[in-house]
């Protein structure tokens, strides 16, 4: 058993719960044991969301991930420049190996602009330099 902090921490009941949640600053701590108990405490923490409020959600990031077996120089000094044109979007590449394709990939709140970024990317090189990947 851990010992909690005093005086920031919340025990949050719900009726099907045996046992409360426990929120700590902004740590929710789930207490189960498998897989059962893991779906119904985390029901029972979407419920308590939605009626009380204590915790915000946000919309889910919308990612795109791109393939390309040009060198790392090649697409450098391009990457850098969409950096700087898309300030809002987080974007990286790796490779998956020391021979494989270098993966470049896309990420932000606005599905849009993720999807402008990856056009604008696109339009840099030849047609064909880049496959979509999931």
């Amino acid at each position: 058993m851990a010992q909690l902090p005093e005086g920031i921490t919340e025990l949050l009941h719900h009726e099907k719960l045996p046992v409360p949640l426990i929120k700590c600053c902004n740590v929710i701590v789930l207490s189960a044991t498998n897989a059962t108990e893991l779906e119904k405490q985390w029901d029972c923490l979407i419920e308590l969301t939605e009626s009380d409020g204590f915790l915000v959600t946000i919309e889910s990031y919308s990612s795109k991930r791109l393939t390309t077996n040009l060198t790392d120089v090649e697409t450098a000094q391009p990457l850098s420049k969409l950096c700087l044109e898309f300030p809002d979007l987080y974007i990286g590449c790796f490779r998956r190996s020391r021979q494989g394709p270098l993966v470049i990939s896309f990420e932000g709140k606005d599905p849009s602009r993720v999807q402008a970024g990856v056009e604008a990317l696109c339009k840099k090189f030849n047609a064909g330099a880049f496959s979509e990947v999931n």
